[in-house]
């Protein structure tokens, strides 16, 4: 089985805010545009700020909350934004002034743009940057989403006024009705309709009662027309508009007839992966839709191997995991939990183990729930003693720790101490972790081993290639201290990288990229071969269908490579399955050894600082 935990494909939070739309060729990063009804202004969410802020376990410089709404004149003859305005008032007798003729609400407003120095007559319209989304906008001003998760708010503009004031706190969505005098909102599972204006409630009245909706919905019927917005979606977001050279009217042609035989969401999942293959290239996902599933009711786990002893069950091994980690929480690791490795559980619950065939029968929908244990050193119950834990419902995560560990520790013994280990289970938010929980701390080691066998890919790796390859640029002396390195993550010894086919996505990327920097060889076998990348497409109306392949992977030189290739290792090294069994590690042992061979050719010099200087004539 992979130990590591792969994670998903998530590519490309760093593609995606590349791809949004250009209102200008500046330095800016503009996008969410929405005209003003009145023609005077268009409305954008722009990236123009720049807080810089620092990362909490790197010296990184970051940039955060740099979004802000801003608006633009169309004409140079739009009605200017933050202009000192008079406070006098006119005493005309004119009833009519402002009020303008219910006739002409009906017309069509002409909009007239003047491109050119639209840049010069751009103004921010909110104070502060962060997550901005959703604009619409109505003849007083503009709406738009403000904030992230639970903290989302709908704030408002006010054009005349010019002041933001809040809608809506706490939803997820929100439409502006077609007058701009109604807003529908979700908020959970609630929905509702309130007035477009400020300090709104969803207490207040406005909530529909949905209870009594339904749809009447005749399967075959959407599912053929799913069918056919699914073969266009592939048709228009795919990479290569020539689809690798298929005919993709005769595609469609092929597998339609098979749509009037489906009897079940499920079969037409079927022919989505069948047309989804025809292209040859990875990353084209089927995403099952809206049909019936069986809810999952989750068997408890203690975190440690139970194996069958004496007539009951002993403990064999205990993972650590980590006590302060709710995420890594094992349960008989936890403090106050007095169980050992060797110690027998006579009983679960009051219910005895003994002449049990299933140990984890007892734990059966004990999932996340406290369970009393009966547990003794010897298997008889004199002497025995009830302890209480709270239940897993998952060991991946602590099997991966202990995964880690006993490799980091084989590591150390084969090198005696000299060279570093850490694995990288994914290039996303796991891979990041691991990358920062356990280089920073072996950066003193002479040589670093990097694993990325069974690696699940994720984000690009560019910039975890760039940690590992730094090289200090400086050091710094202090009283008492050694010499400490600019930048404070850096690593000057040899390095080398483990490859294997579960190497995938972004576990491709990465020995590419460490390649491509040179920092060492990659040692063995061919990694997966899946550098066609995703970036998001429609969904049909049911939330399913084929997650498409938008972009490929090139190199410097403006070939394509990888994608159904995969990276091959300088040195080809097989973990034969019986080797693995017997605790051996073949690739591992081979990087080690061809480290410490690289630490003799190529002693490494220990930085100690000078003398201070005291002649300053």
């Amino acid at each position: 089985g992979n130990p590591a935990n792969t994670g998903g494909d998530i590519w490309l939070y760093s593609l995606a805010k590349k791809s949004k739309h250009k209102l200008t060729s500046s330095d800016t990063n503009d996008s969410k545009p929405v005209f003003d009804p009145q023609g005077r202004y268009l409305y954008f969410a722009s990236d123009r700020d720049f807080n810089l802020t620092f990362g909490d376990r790197d010296s990184a410089f970051i940039y955060t909350e740099s979004t802000r709404v801003y608006a633009g004149l169309l004409t140079p003859d739009s009605p200017a934004l933050h202009r000192p305005k008079s406070d006098e008032v006119s005493l005309g007798d004119d009833e009519d002034n402002g009020k303008g003729d219910d006739n002409d609400k009906q017309k069509e407003t002409l909009i007239d743009i003047v491109p050119q120095g639209f840049e010069g007559r751009v103004a921010a319209l909110t104070e502060s940057g962060g997550s901005i989304g959703a604009l619409s906008a109505n003849d007083k001003g503009l709406f738009y989403l403000s904030g992230r998760d639970e903290e989302t708010e709908l704030k408002f503009y006010d054009i005349e006024a010019e002041e933001e004031t809040t809608v809506l706190a706490g939803i997820s969505d929100y439409a502006l009705a077609s007058g701009g005098e109604k807003i529908l909102y979700v908020q959970g599972e609630q929905w509702g309709i309130v007035d477009a204006a400020a300090e709104q409630s969803t207490e207040n009245g406005g909530e529909l009662d949905l209870s009594t909706m339904q749809l009447r919905i005749d399967p075959l019927v959407e599912w053929r027309q799913m069918y056919v917005d699914q073969w266009r979606i592939l048709r228009d977001w795919f990479y290569d508009p020539n689809m690798h050279g298929n005919d993709w009217p005769a595609i469609r042609d092929q597998y339609a007839p098979l749509v009037e035989h489906l009897a079940h969401r499920a079969d037409l999942d079927y022919i989505f992966g069948e047309i989804a293959g025809e292209l040859n290239a990875g990353h084209n996902y089927v995403q099952s839709g809206d049909q019936p599933s069986v809810e999952r009711l989750d068997g408890g786990l203690l975190g440690a191997e139970i194996v069958p002893a004496d007539g009951y069950f002993r403990v064999r091994k205990i993972f650590a995991g980590q006590t302060w980690n709710e995420q890594a929480r094992s349960p008989l690791a936890q403090p106050g939990v007095n169980v050992s490795a060797g110690d027998y559980i006579l009983a679960v619950d009051g219910d005895s183990t003994a002449g049990v065939d299933n140990f984890y029968r007892l734990l059966e929908n004990k999932g996340d729930r406290v369970v009393t244990l009966t547990v003794n050193a010897s298997p008889r119950p004199k002497g025995a003693r009830e302890v209480m834990v709270r239940t897993v419902t998952s060991e991946t995560g602590l099997r991966y720790l202990d995964w880690v560990d006993s490799r980091r520790a084989m590591v150390d013994r084969l090198s005696g101490g000299r060279v570093g280990y850490f694995h990288l289970p994914n290039t996303a938010f796991e891979g990041h972790r691991e990358l920062y929980r356990l280089f920073p701390a072996q950066t003193h080691k002479e040589a670093m081993l990097i694993d990325v066998r069974y690696n699940g890919g994720g984000f690009i790796p560019d910039q975890m290639a760039e940690v590992i390859g730094r090289k200090a640029l400086s050091y710094w002396k202090q009283r008492g201290l050694d010499p400490s390195p600019t930048p404070f993550i850096s690593h000057e010894g040899p390095k080398a990288a483990l490859i294997n086919h579960y190497s995938s996505s972004g576990g491709d990327a990465f020995p590419y990229y460490f390649r491509a920097l040179g920092l060492g060889p990659l040692i063995g076998t061919r990694t997966w071969g899946g550098l066609i990348g995703i970036s998001g497409n429609p969904q049909l109306a049911d939330g399913g269908g084929i997650l498409t392949s938008t972009f490929r992977f090139m190199d410097s030189a403006g070939n394509f490579v990888v994608e159904n290739e995969g990276v091959s290792p300088d040195y080809e090294v097989v973990d034969r399955p019986e080797l693995l069994a017997r605790g051996e590690d073949p690739s591992l042992e081979f990087a080690v050894k061809y480290l410490l061979e690289q630490l003799e050719k190529h002693p490494p010099k220990k930085i100690v600082a000078p003398p201070a200087p005291t002649d300053f004539n």
